[in-house]
């Protein structure tokens, strides 16, 4: 009994201590803000277009993200230049899904977030480009996994 009242407590302290860092280290977005973000996909009218790719015929953005725009990103989500160097500007709909370079599809993500999925967007451009998945299917694993990601830091 003693064992387990002094695991208990130990645990508190751990998930108190925990909480605290994580408010801390966390007090700015774990998920896109979706007044901001709503993500967006890239066209074949789009400046950004350079072609077509997997069986679905998906059109394919390359990457083309400024320094000021990135700037204006963090400021959009009030992200104070001291703490910027946490975290880098992720595409909501990643550009290997279709997504494309519009504000609406860009965010701060915290890179102790984007860690926790290392290899996600590398398995759904697989799946894609082997066609596994429909572009519908991998978009919206990806993005449920997104919103998700403050759940599972803090629970």
């Amino acid at each position: 009994m003693r064992h387990w009242m002094g695991v208990s407590a130990l645990r508190a302290v751990f998930l108190f201590s925990f909480f605290l860092v994580a408010n801390s280290v966390f007090s700015y977005p774990l998920v896109p803000d979706p007044q901001i973000t709503q993500g967006e996909l890239c066209t074949k009218n789009d400046p950004d277009f350079t072609y077509y790719r997997y069986p679905e015929k998906i059109p394919y953005c390359k990457r083309s993200v400024s320094w000021e725009r990135r700037q204006e990103i963090y400021n959009d989500y009030h992200i104070p230049s001291e703490c910027r160097r946490r975290y880098t500007i992720d595409h909501f709909i990643p550009l290997s899904l279709g997504g494309d370079n519009s504000d609406i599809n860009l965010w701060p993500e915290h890179v102790l977030v984007r860690a926790m999925r290392p290899h996600l967007e590398g398995e759904l451009y697989l799946a894609l480009k082997e066609g596994r998945l429909t572009q519908e299917e991998a978009i919206d694993i990806v993005v449920s996994e997104k919103m998700k990601e403050n759940q599972k830091i803090l629970n």
